[in-house]
């Protein structure tokens, strides 16, 4: 059982309008297509939907009750829901939500490990959920659950059999992380940089860190922060925190630092001095030295939860990646494709375009990029910026697609790239066509581009068409 039903009444301070209070819930859903074993269904309000639209679906579908906003009520009668189940009327369904979740998080003594920053949160969860699971029972953040709506969802999946958590905050302005963390109550809190993704929001990097520092700001002075000692923005708020505070990176003044590192096997090794002084070899199946930042702040965790190196050793190495993250596929016609589309800001295609440099060496590098969003008035400029660093790097070909990606294409050239080896796409297809063209055998191919231009499309069909 997650919920009793006086449980949820106690909690969101909701009316008991059809039902029993002795009625029980076994789960939380927002989408009524999910329900189907006991659940309480919360009918969100959104832009495009009213969730009190699928009451009545996720009932009939198996849920055992459903919150109902007040001001929907005259859209109901007591004769509008199936026999035997509850339905409790509160104010806001959201809040509700983020109530139960909080609520359900006091009720457990694990240690939970929050993460944020600006570029490499989800690689960096999955880096320590997998160094964690080598002796714990792990939830982790699955998917895009790290919102205002996921982060409560997965905080009700936490279950007495899970030993530690590791949940990525994620946030589209300030005073969200500051809510996220405070539904969470983190023991470590990992940030890994300041970047410019969200910055036609925030309109600074200094709001961004803002945004960012709210998970110190609102953890327990008991907590201890781990943080990427390379950025000075951080090094900064890890001076403000009234916790305890770890750092790691590449230079000197770091407590966990990086001696010398290089590809090797496809992915990267790197040899760490550790704060006792000893000196380990660690490997991760990711290219880019970003990751082995990463992967450090892995090592971290591993190291305050009393891992041996061992443990931490192996589930560097077994780590497995969500989707859309440099995914590298070999094509039966004799090229591979690195599908690294889930989203993309200046920084993060920065760190892409390096590593297809060092994956590639000297084979044909192609990359395909897409436009970058909520850059704000600096837009044209980053675009341009990024064309220019791609050239610099030795990129062989550019696949631009977008209005926004045109400036791409535009720094490539002014940069010194050829103008025949130079598209401009305005669509998936376009693109496809473009490296119809290639002399593709031996060749990586790198897509990326922000979520909205769901650059994942090429690579599949890619994929499909020469496999």
């Amino acid at each position: 059982m997650l919920f009793s039903v006086e449980e949820v009444l106690n909690v969101t301070g909701g009316k008991l309008w059809l039902g029993d209070l002795k009625g029980s819930f076994h789960g939380a859903v927002i989408d009524s297509r999910e329900a189907g074993g006991g659940e309480l269904f919360f009918p969100l309000q959104g832009e495009k939907e009213n969730g009190h639209k699928f009451i009545l679906d996720a009932l009939t579908r198996g849920a055992n009750g459903s919150l109902l906003e007040e001001e929907q009520i005259p859209r109901f009668t007591a004769q509008s829901f199936p026999p035997g189940k509850s339905v409790i009327t509160v104010k806001d369904s959201l809040q509700s939500l983020q109530k139960l979740a909080g609520y359900h998080r006091g009720k457990f003594s694990l240690s939970l490990v929050a993460v944020t920053g600006s570029n490499g949160k989800t690689t960096t969860k999955d880096f320590i959920a997998s160094v964690l699971s080598t002796r714990y029972n792990v939830l982790k953040t699955e998917g895009n659950l790290n919102n205002h709506l996921g982060l409560p969802l997965m905080l009700l999946r936490l279950k007495k059999e899970h030993q530690a958590a590791v949940l990525e905050l994620g946030m589209s302005g300030l005073g969200e992380i500051a809510l996220l963390t405070s539904l969470c109550r983190p023991d470590l809190g990992v940030i890994t940089n300041i970047g410019e993704a969200h910055l036609g929001l925030l309109g600074s990097k200094e709001n961004i860190a803002r945004a960012k520092g709210e998970l110190l700001v609102n953890m327990d002075s008991r907590g201890k922060a781990i943080l990427n000692g390379d950025d000075p923005f951080l090094k900064q708020m890890g001076r403000e925190f009234a916790g305890q505070t770890f750092y790691y990176g590449f230079t000197e003044g770091t407590s966990l630092r990086v001696l010398n590192s290089f590809m090797d096997n496809g992915g990267y090794k790197f040899e760490v001095l550790l704060p006792d002084s000893r000196v380990e070899s660690f490997w991760i199946s990711l290219p880019g030295k970003h990751n082995v930042y990463n992967a450090l702040a892995a090592i971290a965790v591993g190291l305050d939860f009393s891992l041996s190196l061992q443990d931490i050793k192996e589930g560097l190495a077994e780590s497995v990646f969500s989707r859309m993250r440099m995914e590298k596929t070999p094509v039966k016609s004799g090229f591979w494709v690195i599908n690294d589309a889930y989203n993309a800001n200046p920084t993060s295609m920065k760190y892409s375009l390096q590593s297809l440099k060092e994956l590639a060496r000297n084979n044909v590098k192609i990359a395909i990029l897409g436009d970058m969003f909520e850059l704000g008035p600096a837009a044209e400029d980053r675009h341009y910026e990024l064309g220019r660093i791609l050239a610099d790097l030795g990129i062989d070909y550019l696949i631009s697609v977008g209005r926004l990606a045109v400036w791409i294409a535009q720094g490539a050239g002014d940069a010194g790239l050829p103008p025949e080896r130079i598209f401009l796409a305005g669509n998936h297809e376009e693109a496809v066509k473009h490296v119809d063209s290639l002399n593709l055998p031996g060749s990586y191919i790198l897509i990326k581009g922000s979520r909205g231009m769901q650059m994942e499309k090429i690579a599949g069909e890619l994929l499909k068409k020469y496999n």
